[in-house]
Parts: structure tokens; sequence; C-alpha cells
């Protein structure tokens, strides 16, 4: 693979470190969250590393065909499809044995088709997006006579900023939980960021941005690793005088003499247009701040302070060089989003290469 120019390492050993040490931790089995290619990290690689762990009892996708490709790349574990069932999906539920969340009364019709009837049920605590309420439980109990209710879920929006908020949402779960009277086999709301709360009556964790090495808060108890390191290459080096100015719309204006490097890295690959005259790279142990919009498929950096920089030389776009580190949190920061949306935006063209 010495063709590719740009490249995203999953380091499989640092995700399977996390996901032991989330288990050591909260002391449940876990339900790993790879939908939207494992949030950038290619589901496939994910998914057929973590299905060694037995502490990995399954996998949560948001459709159906991401479920699919699960099946097709070989994992036999439960795949959940958080995002329920369509009409178009049954199909690939019952060849690829899937099992929906259902969370809303329309998902009942076409879930009646299910072979397997195994289903969840999501209830919403305080999310207001997917669930049914609290109130619907009668109703709700007449519709899964049917069916095999093997787990019961809810989701918290903010339990990396509102405690009490969460603390709230984790005692109506309980209640619905006792409301609803089913057994089932899974009971599940804590996320990453909510693992840090006491939830005794759950039996399983939904994991997904922590068990790829960034934490959701600043305190967090649990040591993790990072998982992807995003290389490029420098493919040009040149002198820029002073008073000229720099890529498209000429929005950067060299107050001196520079040298600069064009990265084969732009926002078709995932650095964000935001970052424009804002962020940095890495090159040969220094960090080199972008000077310029940042363009289609290439970046320029300032080199001035570099004593050699050449062509082919590597760039970190994430990760640690020696002693210093980008991670995909300093990249959101300086975008003004979340770590989550940088991560799902590295594009396809950054080839996903596993390393131990």
């Amino acid at each position: 693979m010495d063709f590719i120019r740009s490249v995203a390492l999953i380091n499989t050993e640092n995700l399977k470190k996390n996901v032991e040490n989330l288990y050591k931790f909260s002391n449940k089995k876990i339900f790993a969250v790879v939908k939207a290619d494992a949030y950038g990290h290619d589901a496939c690689i994910v998914s057929k590393t973590l299905s060694s762990l037995d502490i990995v009892e399954g996998f949560c996708v948001a459709t159906g065909y991401e479920g699919y490709l699960l099946r097709e790349a070989g994992i036999t574990k439960p795949i959940i499809v958080l995002g329920g069932i369509l009409k178009q999906e049954l199909e690939l539920f019952n060849r690829y044995s899937l099992t929906p969340v259902i969370s809303d009364f329309s998902h009942f019709e076409v879930a009646q088709k299910l072979e397997h009837k195994k289903i969840h049920i999501k209830f919403d605590t305080g999310m207001r997006r997917l669930g049914f309420y609290q109130s619907d439980i009668e109703k709700l109990k007449e519709k899964i006579k049917d069916f095999e209710v093997e787990g019961i879920l809810s989701h918290f929006p903010s339990a990396d900023t509102d405690p009490d908020y969460t603390k709230s949402q984790i005692e109506e779960f309980k209640e619905i939980v006792k409301m609803l009277d089913v057994n089932p086999k899974y009971i599940h709301i804590q996320n990453s960021a909510g693992v840090v709360y006491d939830c005794p009556f759950c039996n399983t964790i939904r994991l997904g941005i922590a068990i790829y090495g960034e934490k959701p808060t600043q305190d967090y108890p649990v040591s993790l690793y990072p998982v992807m390191t995003v290389l490029s290459k420098v493919i040009s080096v040149k002198s820029v005088k002073k008073g000229d100015r720099i890529s498209y719309c000429g929005t950067f204006k060299a107050d001196r003499d520079m040298k600069v490097a064009v990265v084969s890295f732009g926002y078709a690959d995932g650095l964000p247009r935001s970052l424009s005259n804002k962020g940095y790279v890495l090159i040969n142990g220094k960090y080199c701040k972008i000077v310029g919009n940042i363009t289609m498929d290439m970046t320029i950096v300032d080199v001035s302070d570099l004593d050699t920089v050449n062509v082919g030389d590597d760039v970190v776009i994430v990760g640690k060089l020696q002693d210093k580190e980008i991670k995909f949190s300093d990249i959101a920061k300086i975008s003004g989003t979340i770590a989550y949306e940088i991560m799902c935006g590295i594009s396809k063209r950054v080839i996903r290469k596993e390393v131990k």
C-alpha cells in the first residue's frame, strides 16, 4: 500500500484496551456502537476485532444496510438496528438476522413480518428524538404480545453536561422497566458519558466515542487510548514573498518571506474548511499552521520554522508525533463542532489500514 497518499491507521490493540478498560470500570457487557462506519474507523475492522472479546455482546448500527454490511463481513454476534425498521428493509432484517429497535407504533406493522420476532423497545426519557413515552406503556403491552422483547433501552442526551437531568432519566427509565414487566435479556441506557452514573438495574452498556479513544468529558475516569492516526504527505515545498496572498480568495497575506508546504489532504478528505488560517498539522516533529483557505484536495501550511522539509515527508493530520499530538477533539474545538463529526468526516479517499 505504498502508493497511498493519505491513510487512517486503525490501532486494534488500543481499541481492545479501551473496551476492556470500560468493561472493568462498569462491570457490564458491551454493545459496541459501529454506526457511521464505526465513527469513521471502518466498521468491518472494528467489529471483527471486537467479536473476539466475550465482553462484547453485539453491535449497534443505524440502518439495516449497515447491519447487512457487517453480516457480509462475517460478523455473527447480535446486531441491533437503532433506527428501527422500514418496509423496504424487511428482507435484509430476515435474511441477515438483524434486530430492530422499535421506537414508533408504525414500526410494529413491518416488524410483524419478522421471522425471528426479536425486538428492542426504546423509550424517550428526555432526548425527544426516538422512543415511546411512559404513558404509552399500556398500549405497548398489547402490541408486544407477539414478540420476544429482547431489550429495553433509552438514551442520555446530556450525560456529559447535566448530571441532574441524567439522574432523573435513570429514575424514569427504572420505573418504565418495572411497568413494562417483560424481563428482557438486555436493559441499557448508559452511553460513553453515562457509564459514570449509578444504574444497577441496567445490565448492558452501549459505547461509541469512548471505545475509539476520545474521552466524553475532561475528568473521565477511564484510561483510553487513541485508535485512529491520520497521515498524509507533502507534495510541494515553495517560497512565498512578503505580501503574497495564499490560496482561494487570498484570505492569508504573508507578513514576511515564508516557506510553505502543500499537503495532499483537503476538505474532501475530511479536514474541515473552518480550520482555514486556524488549524495546524504536524511535520517532522513541529506544529505547522494552516495558511490560506483549505481546498478540496490540498492544504497549505507554514513550514518556515522547520530545518528540513521535503516532498514525500509524512504529515500528521490526527495523531501523535514525538511529544506532540493532535486529537480529534482539538480539531473539533477549533472548528466549532464535536469530535464525532470530525471522525465521521474522514472520507473514503483516506484508506483505512489495521495496525497493532
